[in-house]
């Protein structure tokens, strides 16, 4: 087919669906089969979801040039089979685990607007038997039903074979639609032994993102710390600010107060959120010297974009803008698997600058890349388009960070306890500038008889939901839509 046909259709079925983004390169344009019957919404989607996958998508270069959309079932099959072709040249493992469709705006209502509906806790494992609460959320369902971190789980529906083995046998399936459910039964077993019956119901709450905050005092320091479950976003689409931001505002305002030194923040089971709340925290968190013009991070996109001066405008490098008056000189944060996206750039853009600290379990998640909502036919296409860059150039940890310091978890410790051994082990670091003891990391992976037998014990449960980095300012401006068209 020649070029100029090639252009023609695919320009109709564009207009077709109403689009209004498309891209400027030769090389970007796609060729699309014609269909042999009349279109379906669900095939329109399919193409869709490729001419646009590939325009954005990081991994540009690794798609193929032409691609039959129309084998597969549905959208969501498409975008899998395009995520198979990012796969590592070393490795051979595929990089993209993140790129999805939002068909009910899911996304947008948790991480833009801050509303969750659900029982409001989340579960993981103490050993290969004992399931227990490792979260609650403020005004959820579970929260005012006093259910607390800590309370250990004896049976959900009336289910007692709870264990590890068994749950993993159906990867969880039956844990999942527990949690998934509109109603859900529990027995719980307090730390003082009491057992208690309980019977939630679903409901739809506004999120509050910090789960636990306090100030140590530390011999001569001040130590803030605090519980950050979500990076809810801080502004609405209105520009108006939002209650995270508010209660941020409000925690920091308590820390400047008491002259707080070193912070604590508790990001165990953050996967992530809105990009520009992890700019606000790394703002907050910063010392005095990065001012308002030091580097915070730059963007990686692919080649097409890369070479449009319009598109490298659209994703021009953040910088910091230091507005409060704490002077902060080390930051500690308490990690697992679950760390991931959001929280993870939080800690890279600050590693620069201040003395930075990992604690916990072997290393984060690995998401050093992001998107931003992309709609087509009323539903939200988040393929991966950018990643990003810290002021010393580093970048694509996607095997996750590394801990300085390995401490297991102890979900038999609510949030505070000076006994939780990440908090304990930050507190000693403040207060004796060492870690309580030096182990080597990989050694204590392998080694039999340490608190975590199982380093991999909790890796599906701390993967469960959303593990991204959104940027839902990313607006596309009138003069970079069209452009293909009016070619």
């Amino acid at each position: 087919m020649k070029k100029n046909n090639r252009l023609y259709l695919l320009g109709v079925f564009l207009i077709s669906l109403f689009l209004f983004q498309a891209c400027k390169k030769d090389h970007v344009d796609r060729i699309l089969e014609k269909p042999s019957r009349e279109d379906s919404k669900e095939d329109l989607l399919k193409d869709s979801i490729y001419l646009y996958t590939y325009y954005f998508y990081l991994w540009q270069d690794k798609l193929p040039e032409s691609f039959q959309t129309r084998s597969y079932k549905t959208a969501e099959d498409v975008l899998e089979a395009l995520k198979a072709y990012t796969k590592d040249p070393v490795t051979n493992e595929t990089l993209d685990h993140y790129s999805f469709i939002d068909r009910s705006g899911a996304v947008n209502e948790e991480i833009q607007e801050g509303r969750a509906g659900s029982f409001g806790f989340d579960v993981r494992y103490q050993n290969d038997n004992d399931l227990y609460v490792k979260l609650v959320n403020p005004n959820s369902p579970a929260a005012l039903a006093g259910i607390e971190r800590s309370w250990q789980i004896l049976s959900i529906n009336g289910n007692t074979k709870i264990d590890n083995a068994t749950l993993e046998a159906d990867n969880y399936s039956f844990l999942w639609n527990a949690l998934d459910a509109s109603t859900i039964q529990l027995t719980l077993r307090k730390p003082d032994n009491t057992v208690i019956d309980l019977t939630l119901q679903s409901k739809t709450f506004n999120i509050n993102p910090i789960l636990y905050s306090a100030v140590h005092k530390v011999g001569a320091k001040q130590v803030g710390y605090f519980v950050f479950d979500s990076f809810v976003a801080t502004t609405t689409l209105g520009n108006k600010p939002t209650s995270t931001k508010n209660t941020l505002d409000q925690l920091f305002k308590e820390f400047e107060s008491k002259q707080v030194q070193e912070v604590v923040v508790d990001l165990r089971y953050n996967g992530g959120g809105a990009v520009e709340t992890a700019e606000y925290l790394s703002n907050m968190l910063a010392p005095l010297s990065v001012g308002k013009d030091k580097l915070m991070y730059s963007y990686g996109i692919n080649a097409s974009l890369n070479e449009d001066e319009d598109w490298r405008s659209f994703f021009a490098p953040s910088n910091f803008n230091k507005t409060n008056s704490l002077n902060i000189n080390r930051v500690y944060f308490l990690v697992t698997g679950g760390t991931a996206s959001a929280s993870e750039l939080l800690i890279n853009n600050l590693k620069p600058y201040v003395d930075v600290k990992l604690i916990g379990e072997k290393a984060t998640y690995g998401k050093p890349v992001g998107f931003f909502p992309w709609t087509i036919m009323q539903n939200d296409l988040y393929a991966v388009s950018f990643k990003t860059i810290n002021a010393n150039g580093e970048s694509d940890y996607f095997k996750g960070m590394l801990v300085d310091k390995y401490t297991s978890e102890d979900l038999t410790k609510n949030w505070g306890n000076p006994e939780d051994l990440m908090l304990k082990e930050a507190l000693n670091y403040a207060s004796t500038g060492t870690f309580t003891q030096t182990i080597n990391l990989q050694s204590s992976i392998k080694a039999k008889g340490t608190n975590r037998e199982n380093i991999n014990l909790n890796q599906k449960l701390d993967q469960h939901g959303n593990k991204d980095m959104f940027d839902f300012r990313k607006k596309v401006p009138s003069k970079l839509k069209d452009t293909f068209l009016n070619r």
